[in-house]
């Protein structure tokens, strides 16, 4: 009975690993899809001086 259930915790951990490292290998995938073109994007047109105003 115990070697059952000692049987069975190592299988849930099997299952637990590889779902964080599909989870964690789809953000990685996510990220590196979506980190290109913000680079080229967040850069281009974006003013050099801080904008002051004075508030009447």
């Amino acid at each position: 009975m115990v070697i059952q259930r000692l049987g069975m915790c190592i299988e849930l951990v099997r299952f637990a690993i590889e779902f964080v490292m599909f989870v964690a290998e789809a953000v990685g995938i996510v990220l590196h899809q979506n980190s290109a073109p913000q680079l080229t994007y967040t850069g281009f047109g974006t003013p050099n001086i801080p904008y002051v105003a004075f508030l009447p």
